[in-house]
C-alpha cells in the first residue's frame, strides 16, 4: 500500500508506451516511410533508432511524425533534463496548432505525465493537465488513462484536503476511470480507492463495494486478483458480514496457491467464522 510520501514519485519509470504505439500502428498507413519506420523501432523498444527515423526528414508538418519524436525523446536513455523540455517543446507545438485532433490528445496526456514524473511542478498544474485529457477526449481510453492516474493525486498528494474530501474527489473520477474501454485500469482504480481508504483508517460498506466492483470487472494479474480476494474476505470479517466473508475466504483458498503466505491464515480466519454462531 502507497505510503504518505510523493506516491508518483516513488520511481521515476520510462514512459510505458502502449496506447502511444496503439496510435502509431494504426496510422503509419498514412504517415511517411520514416515515420512508419520509427513507429515499429518504438514497437521495439529501440528508442535512439526511433528518434533518428523520426527526425531523418525533418520535423517537418507531419503530426504523426511530431508525436513519435517526443516520444522517442522521452524514452531514449539517458532521460535528460534537456530532453525532457525538448518533448515538451514539441508536444505543446502539437496542442497549439491544433488542440482538436487524436494526436493532440496523446501529446497532452504525454505532457500531464511529463509534469508528473519528470519536473518539479505544483499539484495544481498536474491537476489542470490529467483534467485537460478527460476534457478533451472523456470516451478515449487516454482519457480513462487520465483519470486513474489523477486518482492516485487526489488521494495522496492533495495535503489541503481532509480525508473525506480526497476520497470525495477520487471517486467522482468514477464514471471515467471506472470505464468499461480499459478493464485493467478500471480494476485497479476500484482497488485504489479501496487501498486509500484502508490507509486513512475508513473502513465502511463503501470499501467493501469497491473491492467487489474491481473483482467483478477482473484483472490478468494473478496476484491482483486474489489480492482483491483476500481483501474482500477481510473487509467482510471486519464489518462483520460472516457469510460473505466466509464466502470470500473459500474463494481466495480455491484460486490461491498453499505456499501463499495468505493461504494459512485465511484458512484459520475461516475456520474461526464457521465456529462463530450465526
Amino acid at each position: 500500500m502507497p505510503r504518505r510520501t510523493d506516491v508518483a514519485r516513488v520511481s521515476r519509470p520510462v514512459f510505458l508506451l502502449t496506447w502511444i504505439l496503439a496510435f502509431g500502428a494504426a496510422a503509419t498507413s498514412h504517415a511517411a516511410p520514416a515515420a512508419d519506420e520509427g513507429w515499429q523501432l518504438l514497437a521495439g523498444y529501440l528508442f535512439r533508432d526511433a528518434h533518428d527515423a523520426f527526425t531523418r526528414e525533418g520535423a517537418g508538418p507531419d503530426r504523426l511524425r511530431a508525436l513519435g519524436e517526443a516520444a522517442s525523446l522521452l524514452n531514449a536513455p539517458p532521460i535528460t533534463a534537456g530532453r525532457v523540455a525538448q518533448a515538451e517543446a514539441r508536444l505543446r507545438e502539437l496542442v497549439a496548432a491544433d488542440p482538436a485532433d487524436e494526436p493532440a490528445l496523446y501529446a497532452r496526456y504525454l505532457l500531464a505525465r511529463i509534469a508528473h514524473l519528470h519536473r518539479p511542478a505544483e499539484g495544481a498544474e498536474i491537476e489542470s493537465a490529467y483534467r485537460a485529457v478527460i476534457a478533451a477526449g472523456p470516451g478515449h481510453p487516454l482519457a480513462q488513462l487520465a483519470a486513474g492516474k489523477l486518482s492516485l493525486l487526489l488521494l495522496y498528494e492533495r495535503p489541503d484536503l481532509k480525508v473525506p474530501q480526497r476520497l470525495a474527489a477520487a471517486v467522482a473520477l468514477a464514471p471515467v476511470a471506472g470505464g468499461d474501454l480499459l478493464p485493467e485500469t478500471a480494476c485497479a482504480y476500484y482497488r485504489t480507492l479501496a487501498d486509500a481508504a484502508m490507509f486513512y483508517d475508513v473502513l465502511d460498506a463503501r470499501v467493501l463495494v469497491w473491492l467487489q466492483r474491481a473483482d467483478a470487472i477482473g484483472t490478468r494479474d494473478v496476484v491482483a486478483a486474489t489480492g482483491i480476494r483476500i481483501q474482500l474476505a477481510e473487509v467482510a470479517r471486519a464489518l462483520g458480514r460472516r457469510d460473505e466473508a466466509l464466502g470470500y475466504y473459500r474463494q481466495f483458498l480455491a484460486t490461491a496457491v498453499p505456499t501463499d503466505n495468505r493461504y494459512r491464515t485465511a484458512a484459520e480466519r475461516m475456520a474461526e467464522l464457521a465456529q462463530e454462531p450465526r
